[in-house]
């Protein structure tokens, strides 16, 4: 059950840009159009004898219909009140709302061929049945081509990473005074404690965690060193990220892992939530 939980609550970000949504909403309208037409599913080429328009002319229009609908769902309405699709468990649920809309955009073209009822609630629901039996395939699909363009994104960008000579970052860390306390290679370092006026440096040097005490500040650290290592996650601790080796959430928040054989368990307070998410939502993607 915990796994089902946690798979939920990992990040989605496919749908973060306006490009990938308009490439969802273009290839469900066309790969809708499409089926319909070729296909004719349900009967659908007997569902209007008495009407003197093409069939064709009717299913690209409610192929259009249903496109509008999804646009307006993903770039319009999104937009306006900041819906922010962050979880596979957010995404699931606006899948649903978003169904919802597009298939009452479908029986309002249904109604106005056939001259129902608006508020004819069963026609509704057949509506909504064939609606997500034609829109579920190119829905999903268009999902899975978005992720493997970004898994392939990821490895492209893995093998430029891989093909560059390595560098060795150094940091240099000053005290109270401004002298040179610390000049360390960046991927040494597992994590700083706050202890009054002064903080621990804890490292790793031959797998074996060691500690530094130097009289500096967190606040200052924070200024110092760059964000593409290194996050606060307390008001007593600021981790290097690269050496994160485990996350696990509790009622209480985040707890992380270090490296080195490290066996401290520190605590993600609430006031570095957010920012503890966004970062490891980039370290993952």
């Amino acid at each position: 059950m915990n796994r089902v939980v946690t798979w939920f609550q990992m990040p989605f970000q496919l749908l973060d840009s306006r490009r990938s949504r308009w490439q969802l909403v273009i290839f469900c309208g066309v790969f809708g159009c499409l089926f319909l037409n070729v296909f004719h599913p349900f009967n659908i080429n007997q569902w209007f004898p008495q009407i003197r328009t093409p069939l064709y002319v009717i299913l690209t229009f409610f192929s259009a219909a249903g496109m509008a609908a999804l646009a307006l769902s993903q770039l319009a309405i999104r937009s306006i009140f900041n819906i922010a699709l962050t979880t596979r468990f957010s995404f699931l649920g606006w899948l649903i709302i978003e169904f919802i809309i597009i298939s009452i955009a479908i029986h309002c073209v249904n109604i106005t061929l056939l001259g129902l009822s608006l508020f004819d609630f069963h026609e509704y629901l057949v509506t909504l049945k064939y609606t997500l039996m034609v829109l579920v395939i190119p829905y999903f699909l268009s999902i899975v081509l978005l992720y493997v363009r970004q898994q392939v994104s990821v490895v492209e960008e893995l093998t430029l990473r891989a093909s560059k000579p390595v560098t060795t970052d150094y940091i240099t860390i000053n005290d109270e005074n401004g002298k040179v306390a610390v000049h360390m290679a960046t991927r040494h370092i597992l994590y700083f404690k706050s202890e009054d006026n002064y903080i621990f440096l804890y490292y790793k040097n031959d797998q074996e965690l060691k500690k530094e005490l130097i009289r500096t500040n967190l606040k200052k650290l924070e200024l110092d060193l760059s964000p593409q290592h290194f996050v606060r996650i307390h008001r007593s601790y600021m981790i290097n990220i690269e050496n994160l080796v485990a996350v696990s959430r509790t009622g209480q928040g985040y707890r992380v892992r270090m490296e080195a054989g490290s066996d401290q368990v520190l605590l993600v307070s609430a006031k570095y939530q957010q920012a503890f998410e966004d970062r490891i939502a980039q370290k993952v993607f």
